[in-house]
């Protein structure tokens, strides 16, 4: 895993969730192919990659990655959002960069930077990433009264508590998640208690499957680091 995917896809993830305002996807759904933002989007994906992986010469790597991204986008802008869309826009894009990474360059990186590049991809897939995809599990199971107020507050402790489990696991701390398990209930303890409480219901949900994701993340790092 030594290889300029690495970069690529920290990248991607980091262009596609964190460099992507929630304004530029309405707009992308609202007007199609006429959105400025799905060309500012697609330049934007298409470019941070490329310096991420510090190589000049693959700037031809750009107007492929910037065309793929841009129908990519614009199919989906047309399609149902659920978890289904979702994860084979994922796919695909995340493919497109494997491919060009495996059988178009034959470059590879030092072993030392390969896995700074496992640990970022690792920590970036359990910030907003994650969250986007467990929220679209979420959604079709949890009515809409059971869902939180503060979207954003509850978006934020999902990403600290997932970085938190991610640094136990990777340190060997793995006590540490049973603390936070702990913790957290503690807080909630008063929605908990109330029987038929659908938020309660959403919340214990939407803890375990966080949980869930920020161990098979951890694990994940942890494997491709050893490998």
């Amino acid at each position: 895993m030594n290889t300029l995917f690495l970069p690529l896809l920290s990248g991607h993830l980091i262009a596609d969730f964190w460099l992507q305002p929630s304004s530029w996807i309405e707009s992308r759904k609202e007007k199609g192919w006429k959105s400025k933002y799905l060309f500012f989007h697609a330049a934007i994906a298409s470019v941070v990659p490329i310096l991420f992986t510090l190589r000049i010469g693959l700037w031809w790597f750009i107007p492929i990655i910037f065309v793929s991204h841009y129908f990519i986008d614009l199919i989906k802008s047309k399609t149902e959002d659920n978890l289904f869309a979702f994860l084979i826009d994922q796919i695909v894009h995340i493919a497109i960069l494997w491919v060009l990474a495996e059988y178009c360059t034959n470059l590879v990186l030092p072993e030392l930077l390969g896995n700074f590049w496992i640990y970022t991809a690792g920590f970036v897939l359990a910030t907003s990433p994650s969250g986007i995809m467990i929220d679209k599990f979420l959604n079709p199971i949890t009515c809409k009264e059971s869902r939180p107020l503060r979207a954003d507050a509850s978006a934020w402790i999902g990403i600290m508590e997932r970085i938190l489990i991610l640094i136990f696991l990777l340190t060997g701390q793995v006590q540490g998640i049973g603390f936070l398990v702990a913790a957290k209930s503690v807080f909630r303890f008063s929605e908990i208690q109330k029987e038929g409480n659908p938020k309660a219901e959403y919340f214990l949900l939407g803890t375990l499957v966080s949980f869930l994701v920020a161990i098979v993340i951890g694990m994940g790092v942890k494997c491709l680091v050893k490998g």
